[in-house]
């Protein structure tokens, strides 16, 4: 489908619920949120709606502080941004009924996403983020990019591209980000309230991760676990833990690193990242997740200890895989 279909979908609609994937980041927040602003300029009733709670690190975005967890108003179109609609956590389940009744659009860039569940999908691997999609989706629906709409926007590329440092940061990307910038959006800000502004808990919980990392296959997997012990002995919460495994991708031979994060007995989250010798999207593929082929996720439904064990196998037999491959 095209951006077109999208358009159209939107001027059709007359109340837009724009839904984040769980656990937001500011990719999935910052799309919504514009997309919300962009409807509401077209005299749409519109809202914002996320599983979860916003991150710290996003709460001064505009609009951010009027996100809902279950949708308000009578459904009409439903705008599932950055992620399938399985991804968007709670909301499946507990707006079920809502969304029977709502029209269901996707609005994503990660490559895993089969657009399943929705009657329009957008969906281009191609871009670095879903904020950079709605940047171009924005003036086909006749507005301009103001100083609002880019903030959200540019939120979204940064942490997707890690400020345009990782190799999905594209020319288009780049010519996005510079209309954004021109329209006022705070690029030094965005990127320090992201990366840099990290209270004492976090780094606190950052020492405790790091000082169980381990290796494996001659350095070439890197892995750390979060355990819930170490968010009690921290002070925090999981979303302290977001970041953290960009920080592991940084080890010098790894092509493949892997932070397990602890949700309860029964559950692990899991978050790759690979170099171009291995396909992260190969490995959490196997447990039902996706994303991009550098870095993707999933969920196992199984004790930190048992979805390590997994998910650590899954990896070397990537590995095997790219060394047959000749990466």
């Amino acid at each position: 489908m095209s951006r077109e279909a999208v358009v159209e979908a939107i001027r059709g609609a007359s109340r837009i619920t724009a839904i984040c994937h769980e656990n937001p980041d500011a990719d999935s927040l910052g799309s919504a949120l514009a997309l919300r602003i962009a409807a509401e300029r077209l005299g749409k009733q519109a809202e914002v709606v996320a599983a979860d709670p916003v991150p710290p690190s996003l709460v001064d975005l505009p609009g951010a502080a009027d996100v809902r967890r279950t949708p308000q108003l009578k459904p009409d179109l439903a705008i599932v941004v950055d992620g399938p609609l399985s991804r968007t956590g709670a909301v499946v389940a507990d707006a079920a009924d809502w969304l029977a009744r709502a029209r269901i659009i996707n609005v994503d860039h990660h490559v895993s996403n089969d657009g399943e569940g929705a009657s329009v999908a957008w969906v281009d691997p191609a871009a670095a983020a879903t904020c950079e999609m709605v940047a171009l989706l924005i003036p086909d629906l006749g507005l301009e990019i103001d100083l609002q709409i880019a903030t959200v926007l540019t939120a979204g590329i940064v942490q997707d591209t890690h400020t345009f440092s990782h190799p999905n940061a594209t020319p288009r990307t780049l010519r996005v980000a510079a209309d954004l910038l021109e329209a006022g959006a705070p690029l030094s800000a965005i990127h320090r309230s992201i990366y840099a502004d990290k209270p004492f808990s976090t780094l606190a919980l950052w020492g405790r991760i790091m000082a169980g990392m381990a290796q494996r296959c001659d350095g070439r997997i890197v892995h750390a676990a979060m355990t819930t012990a170490m968010l009690a002995e921290a002070g925090t919460d999981p979303v302290a833990s977001e970041g953290f495994i960009d920080l592991l991708a940084t080890t010098k031979r790894a092509d493949i690193t892997v932070l397990f994060k602890e949700v309860d007995s029964s559950h692990t989250r899991v978050s790759v990242r690979t170099s171009a010798r291995a396909d992260a999207v190969a490995i959490t593929s196997a447990f039902g997740g996706g994303g991009h082929a550098r870095a993707a996720g999933c969920s196992v439904d199984a004790p930190l200890a048992e979805a390590g064990v997994r998910v650590l196998a899954e990896c070397e037999r990537e590995l095997d895989r790219a060394d047959a491959r000749g990466r």
